[in-house]
């Protein structure tokens, strides 16, 4: 059995050399990262990111949240890869999202959530011809590898706003999660030959840490800067280890700006340093660091049933972590959102639209539609 788990896992830490071997261009080798961002934070290009409390980005955001709240996301995204020899589509359903915040007095703020960090559920495969018994007998037979896990970051965090115009915050992160893997050959017919499997679970562990920073000089325009350093994140198949990297450092930094009334322009340039994932497995996972910017704006719209809505839009471009055939891949989306205020604004509801595209210098290109739904509550 522990030659199953092992050779799952090297199955899973090795980067394969194509595409339709991943599943998608932004499945690559640990997975794809969903940002830890709301869908008001999505429809805005990742603009007021670190500005928002219910993006798990600065904890310094949490001084403004103002009621204590519960906050849910579902964001599905259908997929559609094309390559020289044909396309394929797929969906993938996520809950990239859950997270409470409660004020603490009028300074203080306390949050405990959890996200998915980097997303990794996938499935594969592939019709080969199989020589059994004399060298004449032969049957063609289906492998398949299906891979459903996450790494996910459960982060505790506390916020300090001593006055309108500045805010800190320190997090602390706990980043654990899971792939299950299962490798299977079938056979067409089952009366004749038996169908195998093999299955086995990576588990991963790591600690890091978080600060955020807030100001406003005025009532126009504000700073965000953030920060979050990465600690060891260890890879093991039941008690054997696999595997050692580091979490990757991220440095943030936002602009909001509101001089025009009803309205908020917004803008990020955020770094990764995706490399340090590398180290993971002992034939190398080909990592790149990566820059996320993005810009956004949102108003003031009509008002439906008593009800103001906020209408929201934003470009963003960011480089994946892993790269296909030696390239870095890079994505470029576009996004629209409405928010929607709730029985007597103690809930709201933030819609996003992201059409997504992904290229790596290469015949294959990858086009995405991420849906994203996000309820506050207020209790």
């Amino acid at each position: 059995m522990r030659k199953a788990l092992l050779a799952a896992g090297s199955l899973l830490l090795v980067m394969t050399s194509r595409a339709d071997g991943q599943g998608a261009l932004s499945l690559q080798g640990l997975g794809y990262p969903t940002g830890q961002l709301s869908a008001r934070a999505e429809a805005t290009g990742g603009g007021v990111a670190d500005f928002d409390a219910l993006s798990l980005v600065s904890p310094a955001a949490l001084g403004g949240v103002g009621s204590a709240a519960l906050f849910f996301q579902y964001s599905p995204e259908f997929r559609k890869v094309t390559t020289a020899t044909g396309t394929a589509n797929t969906t993938t359903a996520r809950f990239p999202m859950i997270a409470g915040v409660l004020p603490m007095g009028s300074t203080w703020a306390i949050g405990l959530s959890s996200s998915t960090f980097l997303d990794r559920s996938s499935e594969t495969s592939l019709r080969r011809v199989q020589q059994v018994g004399t060298p004449n007998d032969t049957v063609t037979l289906t492998e398949r590898i299906s891979v459903l896990g996450a790494i996910d970051d459960t982060r505790l965090a506390l916020a300090w706003a001593g006055s309108p115009k500045f805010r800190i915050g320190g997090g602390f992160h706990v980043f654990s999660g899971s792939n299950r893997v299962l490798l299977s050959q079938l056979f067409p017919d089952s009366a004749k030959y038996i169908s195998t499997a093999q299955s086995g679970r990576i588990s991963y562990a790591g600690l890091a840490g978080s600060v955020g920073i807030e100001y406003r000089p005025s009532r126009v325009i504000g700073f965000a800067l953030s920060g979050r350093k990465g600690g060891d994140l260890r890879a093991q198949s039941g008690d054997t280890s696999i595997g050692n990297a580091r979490l990757p450092d991220h440095y943030s930094g936002s602009v909001t700006f509101e001089a025009i009334p009803g309205a908020i322009i917004s803008a990020r340039v955020a770094h990764d340093a995706w490399s340090s994932l590398s180290s993971l497995s002992s034939t190398g996972i080909q990592a790149f660091d990566g820059w996320d910017a993005g810009v956004g704006v949102e108003a003031t719209g009509p008002r439906i049933m008593q009800r103001i809505i906020t209408v929201r839009a934003g470009g963003r471009v960011r480089t994946l972590p892993f790269g296909f055939n030696g390239e870095k891949v890079s994505e470029k989306s576009f996004a629209l959102g409405l928010g929607l205020p709730l029985t007597r604004d103690r809930a709201a509801l933030d819609f996003s639209l992201q059409r997504a595209s992904r290229t790596a210098g290469s015949d294959v290109t990858e086009r995405g539609f991420i849906l994203s739904f996000g309820l506050r509550v207020s209790p």
